[in-house]
């Protein structure tokens, strides 16, 4: 029996031009809401309407920015203690049930939205929706593989969410690396992705009164509010060294507030990218976006990982880095500040936005067997 031709009117409307995105991010940290702001610029910027699904501050991060966001997405952060992940059998569990949570909510946003693409930076209750009910989706995620577990139960936990998450990669229509790589499959790198920089050191000297002149060292901390322990050292390191015009800004998500002579503490500062590009130096705890952000403008880094934060650690390896460096962390602000690379300009932002519009519109007119 011969199988029915589906209508070419159906074929075309599949084809028809990206007009609706329903894009989850991870709440853990602003690294994810970063690079979703970076993108969704790009998608409004050519027409399409960006419906973003989130929690926490990361929902707060993308609206910050004029975004449509729903607060809907539950993720657990990470416990760290003295620089060191702990427990990481317990935040599987935990991020389970979150994610079990965020299907749900995302389930329903789907029915009411209708969007014609789906799309998940490492949020992967709408991707994993999307996948089953055959809707045109990608995820975008650099940690592509697992390595938190430490003890014989988080491993027991841990093999069978690897499997999970291998076959979701394997399946999904587009998974989209930002970073650089080879192609191939579904795989598609776009190399990183950040945000533009909006304003220079002048301007930002003006809007949070900082000195005019001098090294500006930057401590860039961890969104999600785990870098604790790179404060205390950092501030120590800057201290002791006493370079002369030197000043330390600090900005990050906290509970508290540091003072003292030529320290500035900004707290949650929006466009972080902005005190990336004009910083002589930034130290940082390792989080992808503020690595990139870095090496985009030129600005020399130093990352710092939370131990045991295999995602932290990977990134910190690909700076030169490790969790050991804490301990000599005076020596490398030392070597590092003012030290200028040429600026690389990252444009993944750009080419993932083509890539996400570029979904909608693919596929082949459907064969007659």
């Amino acid at each position: 029996m011969t199988a029915r031709r589906p209508s070419l009117n159906n074929w075309l409307l599949s084809r028809r031009q990206l007009t609706l995105v329903l894009y989850g991010v991870s709440p853990i940290g602003l690294g994810h809401a970063s690079r979703g702001v970076a993108v969704g610029q790009e998608l409004e910027a050519a027409g399409v309407e960006v419906v973003f699904a989130s929690g926490g501050n990361a929902a707060s991060h993308l609206s910050s920015y004029g975004m449509n966001v729903r607060d809907v997405i539950r993720e657990p952060v990470p416990a760290v203690r003295g620089g060191e992940m702990k427990n990481a059998s317990l935040w599987y569990l935990r991020y389970w049930s979150g994610y079990r949570r965020s299907k749900a909510a995302m389930a329903a946003l789907m029915k009411s939205l209708e969007p014609d693409l789906v799309v998940g930076d490492e949020e992967f209750s709408g991707v994993s929706l999307a996948l089953e009910a055959k809707r045109p989706h990608a995820l975008i995620a650099d940690e592509l593989q697992l390595g938190f577990a430490r003890s014989a139960l988080a491993r027991y936990v841990e093999v069978r969410v690897e499997s999970w998450y291998s076959r979701l990669q394997q399946e999904v229509e587009a998974l989209i690396v930002p970073d650089f790589g080879a192609d191939g499959g579904n795989r598609h790198h776009v190399g990183p992705i950040v945000r533009p920089v909006t304003s220079g050191r002048a301007q930002l000297s003006e809007e949070y009164s900082l000195p005019a002149e001098g090294f500006m060292i930057l401590l860039s901390m961890s969104g999600s509010g785990i870098g604790d322990y790179l404060l205390r050292r950092t501030l120590e390191a800057f201290r002791r060294m006493a370079v002369p015009g030197a000043f330390l800004v600090i900005a990050g998500n906290r509970g508290r507030t540091v003072a003292g002579d030529r320290v500035f503490d900004l707290g949650t500062v929006r466009d972080g990218q902005n005190l990336v590009a004009s910083a002589d130096l930034v130290v940082s705890t390792a989080g992808k976006s503020t690595i990139d952000e870095a090496s985009s403008a030129g600005t020399p880094l130093i990352a710092i990982p939370i131990k045991n934060h295999p995602e932290q650690e990977r990134n910190a390896e690909s700076a030169g880095y490790g969790p050991a460096d804490l301990s000599r962390l005076e020596e490398l602000m030392a070597e590092r500040m003012g030290h200028r690379e040429e600026p690389r300009n990252y444009a993944g932002a750009a080419r993932t936005a083509r890539l996400l519009m570029s979904l909608r519109a693919s596929g082949a007119l459907p064969s007659t067997r």
